[in-house]
């Protein structure tokens, strides 16, 4: 069975390209790396790519196939030879991509086409100067031609020149590393949001003490990059802490594990786990893909936490506990939100609850809140209250629990007062802990249940 724990992914990919001799001096593809390591996160991917190419005779590198929707300032690029580390002096692109005015601007002294504005045909000519929306073409009949884009029913430019001459300041990045030799492997990186998972647990109630818990992740790839034949690695945990700070510390300590073990290992806070090899991202994509599914012992419970010393008088107080599922973690389990799946009648399944796990530790309890009950209540009331001394308040209650179930319920009862000193004179119930009762009550009966509180002044 495959087993692994997701809130962040891995890709580490390696695709065949061409040998290093036989690569474009001054040119790279980012859909020809020699290897890529992909950590996503649910709105955002890290992506590092290791290359073979070098600068031209000049010391520029074109970089072509980013995707346009980045995070420009993240992006970084740097060949390291063991210790050294050499760094472009300067990386630089039009913002914006396939921004109007950019694009046309690249057509200044090129050969177009004009139309619209109540022409018959459209006029050949040559694009003499154009800024923020207003162009001159002086056409090949002597007349010159007025463009302002400001004119939904003015006149409009067509570009007579192949696309890759139009300007390859809109398809490429140019990074300038000088006249300085560069040595080693070229690293990239950068943040993307096109690439982002979402999962969730799927936990079916098999019988009344058995369930299945099932982890499924929603991958989706916006770019119009395909990471095949790629190591694909999860890692989960570290979602936590300082936002910005602690997350790109995290995503960069996870970028670089690219020969930890199979599964669920750990990796300072966070978990790696693999997916088959197979698993591929294709550009502009999403995929449904399941993760792990254990069989779970379940304990059904009904907890009711209570504020002893905001209750005043002797007040009698109807109450709903909370529907809860406990559980022993079968391994390291990441934060998502849990599905709970219930047989119907006919045989169907119906959605009986919705909750949140939080980042669990194998062998740990999972507790798994679904919400109130409908056919199990709480009446307490305060009984007496006697103050011991100037530091003691001691309070005695009264509780009845309603079972309107056909099957016999748990409850727990929990005091959260943080002046509780501790829980005693318990009957009709178990003390657990010095702030938790435990109350078993059988099927369409009431129990009545009686217990001191003591708590600090």
């Amino acid at each position: 069975m495959f087993k692994h724990s997701l809130l962040v992914l891995l890709v580490s990919g390696f695709v065949v390209t061409k040998a290093s001799g036989e690569a474009l001096q001054g040119k790279l593809n980012v859909e020809q790396p020699q290897s890529t390591v992909v950590t996503l996160y649910s709105d955002k991917a890290l992506i590092s790519q290791t290359f073979n190419s070098r600068p031209d005779a000049k010391g520029n590198l074109e970089i072509s196939g980013l995707p346009i929707n980045r995070l420009d300032g993240s992006l970084n690029l740097e060949y390291i030879d063991g210790e050294t580390v050499y760094r472009p002096e300067e990386i630089f692109w039009y913002q914006g991509g396939l921004d109007r005015d950019n694009y046309y601007r690249n057509l200044e002294g090129k050969n177009v086409e004009v139309f619209g504005g109540g022409l018959n045909v459209a006029i050949q000519g040559k694009l003499v100067s154009y800024q923020q929306g207003i162009g001159l073409v002086e056409g090949s009949n002597g007349r010159q031609y007025f463009i302002d884009y400001h004119d939904p029913q003015g006149l409009r430019i067509l570009s007579r020149v192949s696309s890759e001459t139009q300007g390859k300041s809109l398809k490429y990045l140019t990074a300038d590393f000088g006249r300085q030799p560069v040595s080693g492997p070229l690293k990239l990186t950068y943040i993307t949001p096109q690439l982002s998972y979402d999962s969730h647990y799927r936990l079916t109630l098999l019988s009344q003490n058995q369930g299945r818990l099932e982890l499924k992740t929603l991958l989706t790839n916006s770019s119009n990059i395909n990471f095949n034949q790629a190591k694909i690695r999860l890692v989960a945990g570290g979602e936590g802490g300082v936002p910005g700070f602690y997350r790109k510390n995290r995503m960069l300590e996870a970028s670089v594990v690219a020969d930890a073990g199979d599964y669920g290992e750990r990796v300072g806070e966070v978990l790696l786990s693999t997916l088959p090899k197979d698993t591929v991202l294709p550009a502009n994509s999403k995929q449904l893909m399941d993760l792990f599914s254990e069989a779970l012992h379940l304990e059904k419970l009904y907890t009711l936490d209570v504020y002893g010393r905001s209750t005043g008088g002797r007040t009698s107080m109807a109450e709903r506990p909370r529907l809860t599922w406990k559980f022993e973690a079968p391994l390291d389990l990441p934060p998502a939100q849990v599905r709970m799946y219930d047989q119907d009648p006919d045989g169907g399944y119906i959605i009986s609850g919705n909750s949140w796990l939080p980042k669990t530790t194998a062998g740990d309890h999972a507790w798994l809140t679904m919400g109130e009950a409908l056919a199990v209540r709480v009446e307490r009331t305060r009984l007496d209250v006697e103050q011991k001394s100037d530091k003691e308040l001691v309070v005695k209650w009264q509780a009845t629990v309603s079972n309107d179930q056909e099957d016999s319920i748990t409850l727990l009862l929990r005091e959260r007062d943080p002046n509780l000193i501790k829980l005693e004179s318990v009957k009709g119930a178990t003390l657990e802990k010095m702030d938790q009762l435990r109350v078993v009550v059988t099927a369409g009966t009431q129990k009545t249940i009686h217990f001191t509180a003591k708590y600090r002044r």
